[in-house]
């Protein structure tokens, strides 16, 4: 197989399980999609400093990991269904679930802690430098510490729920075999993130407008369902994604 249709094949793969397993992924993980909207909303709306909105940050995450998981594992019975392949038994993908996220929650709080410190060393630098009124560069240098810090929780998903769906299909996958192969198969890696990414924010933009249209009671209530919207749509390329990256490992 050539380096020019091994993508096409796997992105063909990727819409096929979408179509037949998409919607039932986004059925599953609906309410942790809500969730984690209404405490997105909450957190952007509560007036805190930023230490004390952590604990909510977190929930905020561990809501959204747990739609990624199910999803995934959604995914996977689909798959496997296909397929004909046996899922392992159901003890031994709780054990597994209990260790990848453990091992999940050290490597998400290790990129949190980093972006602490780039925030850190961004407010010694803007103490030092004392910029002009108007300078933009702080601004940018905070939107792209933002970013990366999301790629991180991104990548971390990806990396767990590929763990879990490899697995399920009869393994013992931990977070850092996932990682690997994540990293050998960055070119499918970057794909699935990026749809994510592209679905994920059209959709928050797309319920925006048209909440805000609709005109559906207060405007929290808009706000808050069109993050779901966002996180719903942002869970399902994740899930589908992890689940064919670990069936192909």
């Amino acid at each position: 197989m050539t380096g020019t249709t091994a993508p096409s094949s796997f992105a063909a793969r990727f819409l096929r399980l979408s179509g037949d397993a998409g919607w039932r992924v986004a059925l599953h993980v609906l309410p942790y999609a809500l969730a984690c909207g209404v405490i997105t909303e909450g957190m952007l709306q509560v007036r805190l400093a930023v230490l004390w909105k952590l604990p909510l940050a977190a929930l905020a995450l561990a809501s959204l990991y747990l739609a990624v998981l199910l999803g995934t594992h959604v995914s996977t019975l689909r798959l496997a269904g296909r397929t004909g392949r046996t899922l392992a038994p159901i003890r031994h993908l709780l054990a597994m679930t209990a260790r990848i996220s453990a091992e999940s929650a050290v490597m998400a709080l290790v990129g949190l802690l980093a972006a602490l410190a780039l925030v850190g060393a961004l407010d010694i630098g803007i103490a030092t430098v004392e910029p002009e009124s108007g300078a933009r560069w702080p601004a940018t240098l905070l939107r792209a510490i933002a970013t990366l810090a999301g790629l991180t929780v991104l990548v971390v998903m990806l990396a767990a729920a590929t763990a879990l769906a490899a697995s399920a299909l009869g393994g013992a996958v931990g977070f850092a075999a996932a990682g690997r192969e994540l990293f050998r198969r960055s070119e499918r890696t970057t794909a699935v993130i990026c749809t994510a990414m592209v679905l994920g924010t059209a959709a928050a933009i797309a319920a925006t407008r048209l909440l805000g249209l609709a005109e559906l009671g207060p405007p929290i209530i808009a706000a808050a369902l069109a993050k779901a919207a966002g996180y719903l749509a942002l869970t399902v390329p994740l899930s589908v994604g992890a689940a064919l990256i670990a069936a192909e490992a």
